[in-house]
């Protein structure tokens, strides 16, 4: 039941280096204008952007195929004349079985990661928030988080999973040996700059540092992970004794450049970015003494994290299938629906004219009497209509709703917005 009205265009890391990823996220300033040329051009609107994707799920009712429009949008609002390339169309089925790979966690850089099914909730959130969640890709969407929970509740997926933050540690160690006696900085207090915090302190490292705009939430995390936290407007200081550091904040520029890097008089230095935009000038991996490893340098640390989850993958393949074919009946029922309330709607006024004509043509009429009478024909329209409804709902009719308006005199019911 899911047609071209349905569409996707993206940028995935298996295919699009970073910085033409980065492209096309919208700056905070440029967003009340994309959202507004969204709800011109489109019905409905997902945005998913995480450190590994971005991806546009448009919604179009009528003839008008999806990804054209969603094309139309993202040529408007940005200069993808890199990135076109890069786009991966989607259409129709396509759409919610690659959605729900990607909640399940095994479309990602990190086969199971745990941070991608917040990440697809929040997407839905902020596009109801915006007025451009339609009750389609509303339930898309729902059918693919129910998919992503049910793959680590019934698999083993979610025991092995790793996340992009536990890898680069990995990396950070493999690079420098040991953190029992270095200085690592932390730029970020959000879901990613947390994390790594956590893991860092089951690491036993000799001194760590967090640094973020908002003090205070740096403070609260830092007291509850034994570290010391700092304001943003002395990060140049901190990183003058920093052995490593590691920046993963929501930032839509440059949070670290070549002014914050002092002389460090031959320490080396460990720079790690796991943000998308990226937080730290590229020109700084060229300085002397300085190493930068990004977002794209830990694919092959990923890939060997995969083996030991690999092997759960058939199993939420499974899932997936079982959550589509359910998804499918839930837009039959959507589809259907208001056919379904046009038609009770009409049986039901029939039957209200038909009781008090009858009640008129009996004459005086006790009240016990009435409410039999009511009762009856409310019972026998329910009982007429019921088998209807139910093909109906599930889609088993093969009656369309054009027919069944037509063999019923109903007037069109109105799409709703």
């Amino acid at each position: 039941m899911i047609d071209q009205s349905i569409g996707l265009i993206g940028l995935h890391y298996k295919s699009t280096p970073v910085d033409i990823r980065e492209r096309l996220n919208p700056l905070p300033q440029q967003k009340q204008t994309f959202l507004a040329d969204a709800r011109a051009s489109l019905d409905g609107l997902v945005v998913l952007s995480t450190c590994n994707r971005v991806e546009f799920y448009g919604h179009v009712k009528g003839s008008t195929t999806a990804t054209n429009q969603l094309y139309a949008l993202l040529k408007h609002s940005f200069d993808i004349q890199v990135a076109e390339p890069f786009f991966e169309y989607k259409q129709a089925k396509e759409v919610p079985d690659h959605l729900m790979r990607v909640a399940c966690g095994i479309d990602s850089m990190v086969l199971g990661e745990s941070q991608i099914l917040g990440q697809v909730q929040r997407s839905l959130q902020d596009s109801k928030t915006s007025s451009l969640a339609t009750k389609e890709l509303s339930t898309i969407f729902q059918s693919a988080v129910k998919a992503g929970k049910r793959a680590r509740q019934e698999t083993n997926l979610g025991t092995f999973s790793v996340s992009i933050a536990s890898v680069a540690i990995e990396r950070i160690l493999l690079e420098v040996g040991s953190f029992h006696d270095l200085h690592v900085v932390v730029i970020g207090a959000g879901k990613m700059g947390r994390l790594a915090g956590k893991i860092l302190q089951k690491k036993a490292t000799a001194k760590l540092t967090f640094v973020n705009r908002n003090h205070a939430r740096a403070q609260a995390f830092a007291a509850d992970a034994c570290a010391q936290a700092v304001p943003m407007e002395e990060l140049r200081e901190v990183i003058t004794h920093a052995d490593v550091v590691i920046s993963a904040t929501d930032a839509p520029h440059i949070i670290l450049g070549p002014e914050h890097i002092a002389s460090r008089h031959q320490r080396p230095l460990l720079l790690v970015d796991l943000a998308v935009p990226r937080d730290i000038d590229s020109f700084l991996g060229e300085l002397p003494n300085v190493t930068l490893l990004g977002i794209d340098h830990l694919h092959h640390d990923i890939a060997q994290s995969r083996i030991a989850r690999q092997q759960e993958v058939p199993r939420v393949q499974k899932i997936i299938d079982q959550e589509l074919a359910l998804l499918d009946q839930r837009l039959h029922m959507l589809t259907n629906e208001p056919v379904i309330t046009a038609l009770r709607q009409k049986a039901e006024s029939i039957r209200k004219q038909e009781l008090n004509r009858m009640i008129a043509d009996l004459g005086p009429v006790d009240a016990q009497l009435k409410k039999k009478l009511d009762s009856f024909s409310n019972s026998l329209v329910n009982k007429l209509l019921h088998e209807p409804t139910l093909h109906l709902r599930h889609g088993d009719s093969e009656l369309d709703p054009p027919t069944i308006e037509h063999l019923f005199g109903l007037q069109k019911p109105a799409s709703k917005p």
